[in-house]
C-alpha cells in the first residue's frame, strides 16, 4: 500500500529493531545487564546524534528485558509468536523492492530463529513497559503546564491532503500467464499430503504472511475473499485442492482445510506476476494518456470506458483523507508540487514486490499547524502521558542499576 503503517510497540522500540535484519556473529561484548548482554556492533552499527543517550536508552532496554524474563505474570505464547513474526514479516516485504532476495533470506533457519527471539524479546520489554506504566494519570492541570511552559517540545499537526488515486497493474500476456500457472500445476502434481502442500507453500509462497506457517490461513470470511477466490473456496471439499487461479494480484493454489458458517481455513500458495519489459512498455503507454481524460472528469466515468482493455488491471480509490507523513516517498513528493484540482503526472512505485503505476488527483488541502490546546487537547494528554511514562521507567531503572549485575567490558 501507497501508505506507512506504524506499529508503537515502545517509544523506543524500533531504535533497536532495524529493518536491515543483517544479523551478525556474536562479536566483543559492550556490556552485561543481569545475563543479558549488549554487543559492540549494537552500539557501533547505529549513528545517533547523541550516543550517550542512545547507550543509556539502551541498558535501560536490557534492564527491562532481564527483569520481564524473571516476571512469572509475564508470558509470550507461541501462537502470539507466531502472529507477531508473521505480521513483522509482512511489513518488511514491503520495503524489499528485491522479492526475490527477500524470499530466499525467510527461508534461511537461522534468520527466523533470530528474528523471533528478537520478537520475542521486544514482546517482553512491552509487556513490562505497560505493567510498570499502566497506572500513570495525567491532570488537565500537567497538561496545561507542558502547553505553556514547553511550547518547543510540541509537535505540529501534520499536513492533511484529500486525494483521488489510480492504482494499474499491467495484465500479463499469454505467455506469461502460461508460466505462472503451469508452475502451480507442477506443484500440486508434488502434492500426495497436508505435509507436501505445507513445504511447497514454505518454499515457493510469496504471501510472507502465511508462507511460514505452510500456507495455512486460518478464520478467513469469505465474503472478504476476492470474487475469484470465493468462488473457488465455495466449490471444493474439505482438504481438497483447486486448479491455479488467477485474480488482479497474482496466481493461486488454494486448499480447503475446513468450512464453518461464513468462516473457512485454508492453505494457499501465491504467485506474483513477473513483468516482462514488454508488458510494463506497454502498461506505462497505457497509463500516460489517462491525465488528459480525467483533469475535468469524473474518474469513474473515464475508467468505466476503459474497463475491458487488455492492457492493465487498475482500482480506484476515492476522496481519501491522508496525512503527509503517512505518504509513501514517492507519492509525497508527487503531491508537494500539485496544485488542488490538478492531476498529477503517472509515476511508478513497487507495491508489495509488484510493479504499479498511480495517478492522483489533489482535491484538498489542510495545511500543518501548530497544536492548540482547545481543539487538540487529547493529543497533548497523551503526549504529557508517553512522557510522564519514560519518566517512571528512567526513575524504576535508576533505583534497579543499584541491585542488578552490570559488567563493561
Amino acid at each position: 500500500m501507497i501508505f506507512k503503517r506504524y506499529s508503537f510497540f515502545l517509544f523506543f522500540f524500533f531504535i533497536y529493531f532495524p529493518f536491515s535484519f543483517s544479523f551478525e556473529k556474536l562479536g566483543g561484548i559492550y556490556a552485561i545487564v543481569g545475563n543479558e548482554i549488549i554487543l559492540d556492533s549494537e552500539i557501533k552499527t547505529e549513528k545517533h546524534d547523541n550516543k550517550k543517550n542512545f547507550v543509556d536508552d539502551l541498558l535501560i532496554e536490557k534492564l527491562m528485558l532481564y527483569y520481564a524474563k524473571k516476571d512469572n505474570s509475564i508470558q509470550i505464547s507461541d501462537r502470539e509468536l507466531e502472529l507477531k513474526t508473521q505480521e513483522l514479516l509482512s511489513e518488511i516485504s514491503k520495503n524489499y523492492a528485491n522479492q526475490e532476495e527477500f524470499s530466499i533470506q525467510i527461508r534461511n533457519k537461522e534468520f527466523i530463529e533470530k528474528l523471533k527471539e528478537r520478537i520475542k524479546n521486544n514482546q517482553y520489554i512491552e509487556k513490562f513497559y505497560r505493567k510498570k506504566t499502566d497506572d500513570v494519570e495525567i491532570s488537565p492541570r500537567e497538561v496545561k503546564y507542558f502547553f505553556t511552559k514547553k511550547s518547543n517540545q510540541i509537535p505540529l499537526i501534520p499536513k492533511k491532503m484529500c486525494i483521488s488515486y489510480i492504482v494499474f497493474y499491467p495484465k500479463l500476456s499469454s505467455i506469461n500467464r502460461k508460466k505462472n500457472i503451469e508452475l502451480l500445476n507442477n506443484l500440486k502434481r508434488k502434492i500426495h499430503s497436508d505435509i507436501d502442500f505445507s513445504v511447497q507453500a514454505i518454499l515457493y509462497s510469496e504471501d510472507t504472511y502465511s508462507s511460514l506457517n505452510g500456507g495455512l490461513i486460518q478464520g478467513v470470511k469469505v465474503d472478504s475473499l476476492p470474487k475469484e477466490l470465493k468462488n473457488v473456496v465455495q466449490s471444493l471439499s474439505e482438504k481438497e485442492i483447486s486448479n491455479p487461479v488467477e485474480t488482479s494480484s497474482g496466481f493461486h493454489l488454494i486448499k480447503l482445510e475446513k468450512k464453518r458458517k461464513d468462516e473457512v481455513d485454508i492453505r494457499h500458495i501465491f504467485i506474483k506476476p513477473n513483468y516482462t519489459k514488454y508488458e510494463l512498455r506497454k502498461a506505462k503507454l497505457f497509463v500516460d494518456s489517462i491525465p488528459k481524460k480525467i483533469s475535468n472528469a469524473n474518474i469513474e466515468n473515464i475508467m468505466e470506458k476503459e474497463k475491458n482493455n487488455s492492457i492493465v488491471n487498475y482500482s480506484i480509490w476515492n476522496k481519501i483523507w491522508v496525512q503527509e507523513n503517512e505518504l509513501s516517498k514517492n507519492m509525497k513528493k508527487i503531491l508537494t508540487f500539485l496544485k488542488v484540482g490538478k492531476v498529477s503526472k503517472p509515476y511508478q512505485e513497487i507495491i508489495n514486490g509488484k510493479e504499479a503505476f498511480f495517478i492522483v488527483k489533489l482535491l484538498d488541502v489542510i495545511p500543518s499547524r501548530p497544536i492548540s490546546f482547545e481543539k487538540d487537547y487529547t493529543i497533548l494528554k497523551n503526549i504529557v502521558k508517553n512522557m510522564k511514562k519514560k519518566e517512571v521507567i528512567k526513575n524504576w531503572s535508576k533505583e534497579t542499576f543499584k541491585r542488578t549485575y552490570i559488567k563493561y567490558t
